[in-house]
Formats: C-alpha cells, sequence, structure tokens
C-alpha cells in the first residue's frame, strides 16, 4: 500500500515538474500573455504540496527510508523556495514591463 501511494505521488510530481516547466517556457518564450498569473497561482499550490508532502513525510513520529522520491521532492522544495521568492518576482516584473513596451510599440 505504502509502495502504490509512493508511485503514485512520483508520477502526479513528475506531471506537476513539467506543467511548471511548461508555463514557465511559453512566459518566456511569449506564447501566452496570461502565464504569469497562471503561474503564480501553479506555484502557489505546489507550494502547499511540497509543504504538505514534506510535513507529512518528514515528522519526528514516523521512522522512513529516504526514497528516490524524497531526493526529487527535497531538491524541488529548495528550487521551488528559490524561484518563488527570487527569480519569478524578478522574471513576473521585468518580463511584464517589457511586454507592455512592445505593445505600446506595436499599437
Amino acid at each position: 500500500m505504502q509502495k502504490d501511494i509512493l508511485d503514485f505521488q512520483d508520477r502526479i510530481f513528475t506531471v506537476v515538474i513539467i506543467v511548471s516547466w511548461i508555463f514557465y517556457i511559453s512566459f518566456l518564450t511569449g506564447i501566452s500573455i496570461n502565464a504569469p498569473k497562471y503561474l503564480e497561482i501553479f506555484d502557489y499550490y505546489v507550494k502547499i504540496y511540497v509543504s504538505l508532502f514534506l510535513l507529512f513525510r518528514f515528522n519526528p513520529f514516523t521512522k522512513i527510508k529516504f526514497t528516490e522520491l524524497d531526493r526529487k521532492i527535497a531538491f524541488s522544495a529548495g528550487i521551488f523556495l528559490f524561484t518563488t521568492t527570487s527569480l519569478n518576482h524578478f522574471l513576473i516584473n521585468k518580463l511584464v514591463t517589457v511586454k507592455k513596451i512592445i505593445v505600446d510599440k506595436t499599437n
């Protein structure tokens, strides 16, 4: 049962990572103007998921064997914390400003 849950979470987490990269790429390449809004919403829910996973999996009342999924989640937690606190804020502000300039020039 525990193995099935971890396999399911591993698959879901892989999909989440792929979707987040799609949002980043569509935002950076200008494919989607709405990507920053969706990226912020998506990042919020990913942070909630990762936080709950870490709290549940690494609580002080259980003993666990560190798995490949744990390694992925821990690494991604660090990446998400870094990107959402610094890079996302910078990218969203700068790229939205650049897009406004381009739209103003084309109109």
